[in-house]
C-alpha cells in the first residue's frame, strides 16, 4: 500500500539563495574576526565589534547559518520528520537572538 506522504518542496531560487546568504555571512563574520572589527550595519550608523562580543556575534552568524540551511535540508530529506526539522530551526533560531543580545551587552560593557 503506498504511502499517502509527500515531503516538503523547497524551490530552487530558494534553497539557492539559502545556501549562498549562508556562505556570505560566513565568509564576512569571519573576514571581521579576522581583523578584528565585525561591523554590524545600522539604519544611520553601525556597530563595530571587538573582541568576545565580535566572536558572540559571530555565533549567532552561525545560528542564522543553520537555520537556512534546515530549510535545505529538509529539501532532501524524503521521510517525514518535518517537525524536527522545524523544531531544530526554532532551536537555534532562539540561541541565535541569545547571542545576538549577549553580543551586544557584551559590547556595551566592554
Amino acid at each position: 500500500m503506498p504511502s499517502l506522504y509527500t515531503s516538503n518542496h523547497i524551490p530552487a531560487v530558494e534553497r539557492i539563495a539559502n545556501i549562498c546568504f549562508s556562505l556570505l555571512l560566513l565568509a564576512y563574520g569571519g573576514y571581521g574576526l579576522w581583523v578584528n572589527d565585525l561591523y554590524i550595519p545600522g539604519k544611520r550608523r553601525g556597530l563595530h565589534l571587538h573582541d568576545v562580543p565580535a566572536w558572540v556575534m559571530y555565533g549567532a552568524f552561525i545560528c542564522a547559518c543553520l537555520v537556512m540551511l534546515s530549510v535545505v535540508a529538509d529539501h532532501y530529506d524524503r521521510r517525514n520528520n518535518e517537525i524536527a526539522y522545524r523544531r531544530w530551526a526554532d532551536c537555534f533560531r532562539y540561541l541565535g537572538r541569545g547571542f545576538f543580545i549577549a553580543s551586544l551587552v557584551l559590547a556595551v560593557l566592554h
